[in-house]
Parts: C-alpha cells; sequence; structure tokens
C-alpha cells in the first residue's frame, strides 16, 4: 500500500511506525525465514515464519530491543520491569544486558522451568508468583515503585517491535495471500496484522489464531475491548493471558478477517510435527504456542470460501507466524520420543 494511501491513513495508529522499528533492532535481531512447511492439502501453498529461529528463541526479541532502544536515559537508570510466563522475560532480560540496563522479571511458578533459568542467565532478577494474575499485581507494584513496566503485548513499543514480523512477511513474499498468527495476548497479532494491513491492503486476509481454552482475543473483539476469561481450560503456556490488550484488540478490530481456535490435542500434533522429521521436512524445535497457527491449516480450519477453484497448479499462498522455539526440553522429548 503506498504510505499516502487514504486507506492506509484510515487504519489509524499513526504514531506505530514499523519502518523505524525495523531500522532501530535489526542490528541485534535475525530477519527469519519463510520455510516451504508440511501440508497434506494440495491446494494450499504453506510458508512458516520462522520465529523460532530468533534470537532468546522467540519473537519477543524484537518489541524487547524496540523497547529498550525507545527509553530515555532516566528511564534507563530506574531498570525495566515486566511479568511474563517466559519468552517476553527472556527477551527483555537480554535486551536489557545489552544495553546495561537493569531487569527485573516476575513470573509464574509455574512457568516451564527452562524459561525462569533462561532470564536469571541474561542477568535479570526474577521474582516468582503464585500464578498470572498475581504476577501482574507485583509487576504493577514494582511499577508503582519506580521501574519502567515493559508490557509483554499491550504497548506500542512492542507492538510495532513485533509487527516487524509482519512487515518482513510481506517484503519477502509479496505474493502472500492468507496469513495466520499465532495469539497471545496479541502484541504479535496485532502489530503484524496492522504491518500487513498498511503493505497490501485488502489483497490479504489475515486471521489470529489462539487456543479455544483461552480465546481472549476473541471474546474480546466481540465485546469490544477486553474481557478477563472466567476460566482458562488450555494448557499451552504463552497463549493464556487473563485478557487480551486493549490496545491490541483495537487494532485487531481494525485489520483481521477472523479469529481461529484450535483445541489443545491439535496444537500439540502441530508441534509434534514440527520437532521431527518428515516427508521434505528437517525437524526444528518449535514450542506447542509457536506451533498455535500451523494448527490451524493442519485442522482444516481456513473459510471454505478461500480454497474454492484452488489446486495444486493453482495453490492457495498461506504464511503462518511459528512464533517460539522454547520447549520444556521433556516435553519436546516426550514429543520426539512418543512417550
Amino acid at each position: 500500500m503506498n504510505p499516502d494511501d487514504p486507506a492506509r491513513a484510515a487504519l489509524g495508529f499513526e504514531d506505530i511506525d514499523f519502518a523505524a522499528a525495523a531500522a532501530r533492532i535489526a542490528a541485534q535481531v535475525k530477519r527469519t525465514p519463510l520455510l516451504a512447511l508440511p501440508c497434506e492439502d494440495e491446494r494450499i501453498e504453506l510458508r512458516g515464519k520462522m520465529e523460532n529461529q530468533q534470537v532468546t528463541g522467540a519473537f519477543k526479541a524484537r518489541g524487547a530491543c524496540n523497547n529498550i532502544a525507545l527509553l530515555t536515559a532516566e528511564e534507563r537508570a530506574r531498570g525495566v520491569v515486566a511479568s511474563s510466563s517466559g519468552n517476553h522475560g527472556r527477551a527483555l532480560a537480554w535486551a536489557a544486558r545489552c544495553a546495561g540496563v537493569p531487569a527485573t522479571i516476575v513470573m509464574p511458578q509455574d512457568a516451564y522451568p527452562n524459561k525462569i533459568e533462561a532470564c536469571r542467565a541474561e542477568g535479570a532478577e526474577v521474582v516468582l508468583a503464585k500464578d498470572r494474575l498475581d504476577a501482574d499485581v507485583v509487576t504493577a507494584q514494582l511499577a508503582a515503585e519506580g521501574r519502567v513496566l515493559i508490557h509483554p503485548y499491550d504497548r506500542r513499543g512492542t507492538i510495532e517491535g513485533a509487527g516487524t514480523v509482519g512487515l518482513e512477511i510481506a517484503q519477502d513474499w509479496p505474493e502472500v495471500e492468507v496469513v495466520l498468527i499465532c495469539v497471545g495476548g496479541g502484541g504479535l497479532s496485532a502489530g503484524s496484522a496492522l504491518a500487513l494491513r498498511r503493505e497490501r491492503g485488502d489483497a490479504v486476509q489475515i486471521y489470529g489464531v489462539e487456543p479455544i481454552g483461552s480465546a481472549s482475543m476473541r471474546d474480546g473483539l466481540a465485546a469490544g475491548g477486553p474481557v478477563v476469561l472466567e476460566e482458562i481450560t488450555t494448557t499451552v503456556q504463552g497463549l493464556c493471558p487473563p485478557a487480551s490488550g486493549a490496545l491490541n484488540i483495537a487494532i485487531a478490530a481494525q485489520t483481521f478477517d477472523g479469529v481461529l481456535t484450535p483445541d489443545d490435542a491439535a496444537i500439540y500434533a502441530a508441534q509434534r510435527a514440527l520437532v521431527n522429521d518428515g516427508p521434505g521436512w528437517k525437524a526444528e524445535v518449535v514450542e506447542p504456542a509457536g506451533a498455535c497457527a500451523y494448527a490451524a491449516i493442519r485442522e482444516g480450519m481456513l473459510p471454505a470460501a478461500l480454497l474454492q477453484g484452488r489446486s495444486a497448479q493453482n495453490p492457495l499462498r498461506v504464511a503462518v507466524t511459528i512464533s517460539g522455539g522454547n520447549p520444556d526440553p521433556a516435553q519436546l522429548e516426550a514429543q520426539r520420543t512418543g512417550s
């Protein structure tokens, strides 16, 4: 989409600048590849944006680096704090260490042990809370004491950094017709969707994908704002916030074509397919949350209308985000051995 196109301005959120964010973080993060993924439906040409290969093992490095780069000298001296079940915390700890900024990461005590240790290994102070809600309360208290709160998804700098994933998809595969994006709180999905809309307009269909047992984006879009889930039944860590962010929902309302909700069994099956060798596929290290968008394709969840008239000779070009590669080691081993 032309930068001067009125349709681009109509999307709003003009203070979010993905090109500027990409320039800020280029020296620290990877431009990850779009790899062909296994797909049983010959009507689909499927590629994965492999953020599991990103620095610190997840797309979160993008938002972390962007947020740290935007801090003033006074804010750097105060240090940063964040609530995280793992990937955002590790990424922020890493980006803060690289910049010489003190970091405190508040994590639920049931977070994967490898993710807790990864945050500590990056030099962050780790505070354990009883659960995700308590972690948010503790984080707010620490921010009130003076630390700068770097929200994992509901913050301009986070959305701007994460959205460079969508910018790269549009630039590296301009023919892409459908993009499926994993949704937790909505930083990756909202940012990438906004970047894709600005670049491709209505030429691309965009779907958020979240577990059916933690459908906070689906419910938030229906309600017109954040909905605190009464019950979270998914076991997929990283995709189960109490509610999607207000800014994320506002952006998604302008950019999403829909939300798809695979169940946990489908997500774990998709992870299993990615972490094992298969026909034309070399195993990757992917955590369950990172396979969520891929699960929707494997389960045939795309609207049927998108595939009408498509064939192996004229496939629908689809990209999915493979958003994280930091699985619990025991869980990964079980997925690879079938135990």
